[in-house]
């Protein structure tokens, strides 16, 4: 992938050359990053009606996770654009049933509570969550995960089937919803494997729930989430300018993509000006004396 870029120290040739440029532009597309399931997981904890969830069999409080993460890295920050599509993955056959009746269906998790006088059995089934974010400054890689929100989009199919007998007697379903803040300590990470980045982050977030009363259960997600970008991002050039006679040149593209800057003033013959790796961080900005009265330059794969 190559463009012209015309440097010409003439105003008029200078001001049409980077306006015809800049119409090419586009902003920083959301890179899509697949979910490792491997690697991948929650775990729930919380309160049904106020009772301690506890596991209903092994393992019917963990799922693995699938599905795909949406993210924007650009220079020294990354940002969490929404419309993420992060699944749990069904782990057994959990009570009640999806209506909340009696009787055990496949679900992502299951869990049961003693309320005192009456006891409870829960199961969530279709389990979806997007995450979102403002921009994130990158750090050596690291970046700071309390500034993701976890929600339950509103068409998904999330839900919770619960079932209490005893003192209190219901059964049901409501559709899992609202926000919560990433409250974790940890800090996620950014990293390069071949030419791949991969995303890692924790996760801990608390939603409150309302069975039979205002937010009367808590269900507390925790664990982390491993993702990697499963084809390298595209060239995207982000800034082009000429100051002091010098051009700056800035793009965006997959760590370890190597470009050329080439220069010509007669398109027959191109001059290298300089091969540049791109860095860890996804984005370069190139800067070189600009000779002569006019010349052409172009960012091109070796």
């Amino acid at each position: 992938m190559s463009f012209i870029i015309n440097t010409s120290i003439r105003r008029c040739l200078l001001a049409w050359s980077i306006l015809m440029l800049a119409t090419a532009f586009r902003p920083a597309a959301a890179q899509v990053f697949t979910i490792d399931t491997n690697k991948s997981s929650i775990t729930i904890s919380g309160t049904i009606i106020g009772g301690t969830i506890m596991p209903q069999g092994n393992g019917s409080l963990t799922a693995a996770m699938g599905g795909t993460l949406n993210a924007t890295v650009t220079g020294n920050s990354i940002q969490f654009t929404g419309q993420s599509q992060i699944l749990a993955e069904t782990n057994g056959s959990w009570q009640p049933k999806s209506d909340g009746s009696s009787g055990s269906e496949p679900a992502d998790f299951g869990g049961q509570a003693n309320l005192g006088l009456a006891s409870g059995d829960a199961a969530l089934r279709q389990v979806q969550l997007d995450v979102s974010s403002p921009l994130i400054p990158l750090t050596g890689g690291q970046f700071e995960s309390t500034n993701l929100t976890f929600q339950f989009p509103t068409n998904s199919l999330s839900s919770l089937a619960y079932n209490t007998s005893g003192l209190v007697s219901k059964h049901g379903s409501i559709q899992l919803t609202g926000y919560a803040t990433n409250k974790v300590t940890s800090l996620g990470y950014l990293t390069n494997s071949g030419a791949q980045q991969v995303i890692t982050i924790p996760v801990d977030a608390t939603f409150y729930l309302s069975l039979l009363s205002s937010k009367d259960t808590t269900i507390r997600l925790q664990g982390q989430l491993v993702a990697a970008q499963s084809t390298q991002a595209p060239l995207t050039v982000q800034s082009v300018a000429v100051k002091n006679n010098s051009l700056l040149l800035q793009w965006q593209a997959s760590p370890g993509t190597q470009f050329q800057v080439q220069s010509t003033t007669n398109f027959n013959s191109w001059r290298t000006n300089a091969t540049i790796v791109t860095p860890a961080s996804g984005s370069y900005t190139w800067t070189g004396a600009i000779g002569g009265t006019l010349g052409f330059y172009r960012l091109a794969k070796p």
